[in-house]
C-alpha cells in the first residue's frame, strides 16, 4: 500500500498551475525590501510583487489607450 506524500502532491500541483519567476537583488537589500512591503500592509513579498506588476501593466495599458485616443 502506498502512502500519500503531501509535499510531492503540492510540488506537482504548483508545477502544473504556476510559473516561477526568480529575481536577484544586491546583498543586504532583502531586509530593506521586506520592511517596506510589510510597512505597506502586504502579507507577503509575492503579493507585493504581483500587485506592483498588475499596477504597472494597468498603467501601461492606460498610456497605450491614451496615445491611441490622441492619435485618432
Amino acid at each position: 500500500m502506498s502512502t500519500f506524500n503531501q509535499a510531492k502532491y503540492i510540488q506537482k500541483y504548483q508545477k502544473e498551475k504556476y510559473d516561477r519567476c526568480i529575481f536577484n537583488i544586491p546583498k543586504g537589500n532583502k531586509k530593506i525590501l521586506e520592511e517596506h512591503w510589510k510597512k505597506k500592509g502586504y502579507k507577503s513579498l509575492n503579493q507585493y510583487i504581483k500587485d506592483l506588476i498588475r499596477k504597472d501593466m494597468n498603467e501601461d495599458n492606460s498610456n497605450i489607450q491614451t496615445k491611441n485616443t490622441i492619435q485618432k
